[in-house]
């Protein structure tokens, strides 16, 4: 029998020992890379289980806006528009390098039941202080909201939204929006829109809630002659070009349109106002019109306090209703006694829509012919009717329907 040498033995287990150190070692997984460190940029952010992002995200952080009071740019006054939930609650939360402080609302903090006449009225809204604290900012109902905190002042707005447009050019005029339908509730996106309405010529601007502002502060001197702190709930400037506050957006094109405002969280709002048709002819007949403001003497014998929202000094309407020769009606205010110095305007009835006919507008300086008026009328070219000397008047206002209700007025 042959035997097996020793050796030869401890050389085969030797081999097999390193070979299977080295399959061992090819077949250990190499350890994961260390994940990347997220980075969060400093600012204020909106988030919370109610809201579009439970952690930090850019896409709710808050930007700075302007002070109502002086439309001037106010680094302090932040804001963000976002969608929320009536479920779950959420927090502001300062993000400050490694430093991330979480404010939830003080006890102050609480729904306001009596706001003053520019702020919101169709829409729930809150306002208060802010302290640090994981109690969470809750709403009453899913809805679209502005969320507003004033870093120096240390307090609070959560307003419900819904858009509306308001101006000369639209149905209610300056005296009442004209509401947009709210598409459903969206976390990230919301529409507001309105198909088939009338846009005349004139000015027009974009408000929430039936409100132009929300104070947070009414004391507070800037040292510019700026008193208080207020946001603003309107956009002005053009379609292309929404902003806060901003100036009345101008209708040259008359017609009948779809208009659409949208909002997307992390992009803003865009604006489409597209025509679709032509206006009628207007028909004025049996509109009553009215002058009214400090301009309007009270030594009228019919002048009254103005009753109406504007609540300007006097009112006096016109002789009776509009005279009618083609498509062209004509308003009269004879023997008006004008006060030197004074504001006034000419619009419908207390400044709101007629019943029948017509369309609710305010006219002033931009409408004077002063080539056949008196020299004592203010030659500029926009703002209130103003005359430089007391004295009785006779005021002529007309509206051509056929030439898109262009109106003239002429004071002598």
């Amino acid at each position: 029998m042959k035997v097996l040498n020793f050796k030869n033995v401890l050389k085969l287990s030797s081999v097999l020992v390193l070979l299977a150190m080295v399959t061992f070692t090819a077949c250990t997984k190499d350890p994961d890379p260390e994940p990347e460190p997220v980075v969060v940029l400093d600012g204020i952010y909106v988030k919370g289980d109610a809201v579009a992002f439970s952690d930090f995200n850019e896409k709710a952080m808050m930007s700075s806006t302007k002070n109502e009071v002086g439309q001037v740019d106010r680094a302090s006054l932040m804001e963000l528009y976002i969608a929320v939930k009536a479920t779950g609650g959420f927090n502001i939360v300062k993000v400050a390098g490694s430093t991330k402080t979480v404010y939830g609302p003080a006890s102050d903090f609480a729904e306001v039941t009596n706001p003053t006449n520019d702020e919101p009225h169709s829409g729930v809204f809150f306002r208060g202080g802010i302290e640090e604290s994981s109690a969470k900012f809750t709403v009453p109902e899913d809805g679209f909201y502005h969320v507003v905190f004033d870093t120096d002042l240390n307090k609070v707005v959560v307003a419900r939204v819904h858009w509306g447009i308001i101006g000369a050019a639209t149905a209610n005029g300056w005296g009442g929006s004209t509401e947009l339908v709210e598409s459903a509730f969206d976390l990230n996106t919301t529409t507001w829109s309105i198909i088939g309405t009338e846009l005349r010529s004139g000015d027009w601007k974009l408000r929430y809630s039936n409100g132009w502002k929300i104070e947070l502060d009414t004391t507070l001197d800037d040292g510019n002659g700026n008193i208080g702190v207020k946001v603003n709930t309107n956009f002005g400037g053009s379609i292309d070009d929404l902003v806060p506050g901003g100036a009345n957006i101008v209708n040259s094109d008359p017609g009948v349109y779809d208009i659409t405002l949208s909002y997307t969280l992390g992009s803003g709002y865009t604006l489409t106002a597209t025509k679709t048709g032509g206006l009628p002819l207007t028909d004025w007949t049996g509109v009553i019109c009215d002058a009214v403001g400090t301009g309007v003497s009270s030594d009228n014998t019919n002048a009254v306090p103005d009753p109406s929202s504007w609540n300007w000094g006097n009112k006096l309407l016109a002789d009776g209703a509009p005279t009618k020769v083609g498509d062209v009606y004509t308003w009269t205010w004879s023997n008006i006694v004008l006060e030197a110095n004074e504001g006034f305007k000419l619009r419908t009835e207390n400044g709101v829509a007629p019943t029948t006919g017509g369309a609710n507008f305010d006219a002033g300086l931009e409408a004077v012919d002063h080539a056949n008026s008196s020299a004592n009328v203010d030659p500029a070219t926009s703002g209130n009717l103003q005359v430089n000397t007391k004295g009785t008047y006779t005021i002529v206002l007309t509206i051509d329907a056929a030439d898109n209700d262009k109106k003239v007025i002429t004071i002598n």
